[in-house]
């Protein structure tokens, strides 16, 4: 894999180095200068704008757009971290959109005594949202969430999926204070708003109250993307 990602990191370094070459060659001394530029601008996207709308493709419900990014960069990924990254990123694009299977054969290609703090974070809210999605035992999914909320507390989307594991071990007040804490920070993406809304529809019906229940799922109806 380490040679594989040091042949892309080479070959995207010479197509850079090529492009202002051939240009100038073929069209003279200006077009060295388009062609670095070009160099650059390829580079920028790759790096940087890709990955923020990928993300945004994801926050934004647009799920077949944001997998189609996570793939280019991942076959792009010139290091492991942001392979794995790519491919955390990925499983999660895939969970989101209901592609089960294709998620979880993503996470388990993910080696545990590899992954940093903030990887870990990912892998194991991915790891619970999967094993809720599919119906299995929820104690397990809730401990991995409740590990990655000790590494990352501040994040809207690990607190939705601790709130669905306390929803399915039966500690329904609990989860319902996780998502009323959801929104301390501010407002919410809007899918995660109706997803918010979703699962407190779901706490309030359980605990016998229909009118909350009726007006969470309202509010969801109006968040949903």
């Amino acid at each position: 894999m380490a040679a594989q990602h040091i042949g892309r990191l080479i070959g995207w370094i010479a197509a850079c180095v090529a492009s202002p070459v051939i240009l100038r060659s073929m069209f003279g001394s200006p077009w060295g200068s388009v062609g670095v530029a070009c160099s650059a601008v390829a580079t920028l996207w790759l790096l940087i704008w890709l990955p923020r709308s990928a993300h945004r493709a994801f926050e934004a419900a647009r799920y077949s757009r944001a997998i189609r990014s996570y793939r280019i960069i991942r076959a792009l990924a010139f290091g492991p971290q942001r392979d794995r990254s790519a491919r955390l990123s990925l499983a999660g694009c895939q969970l989101a959109a209901g592609r089960h299977a294709a998620a979880e054969e993503l996470l388990a290609t993910i080696d545990a005594a590899q992954i940093d703090s903030s990887e870990r974070v990912v892998w194991l809210n991915n790891l619970a949202c999967a094993a809720l999605d599919a119906g299995r035992e929820p104690h397990a999914a809730l401990a991995q969430v409740e590990e990655a909320t000790e590494l990352r507390p501040d994040v809207p989307g690990i607190q939705h999926t601790r709130a669905r594991a306390l929803l399915a071990v039966g500690r329904i007040d609990d989860a319902i204070g996780v998502l009323d804490a959801m929104r301390s920070a501010g407002e919410l993406p809007l899918r995660l708003e109706a997803d918010r809304c979703r699962e407190l529809a779901a706490a309030w019906e359980r605990k016998g109250q229909r009118d909350y229940a009726a007006d969470y799922r309202d509010r969801a109806r109006l968040h949903a993307i």
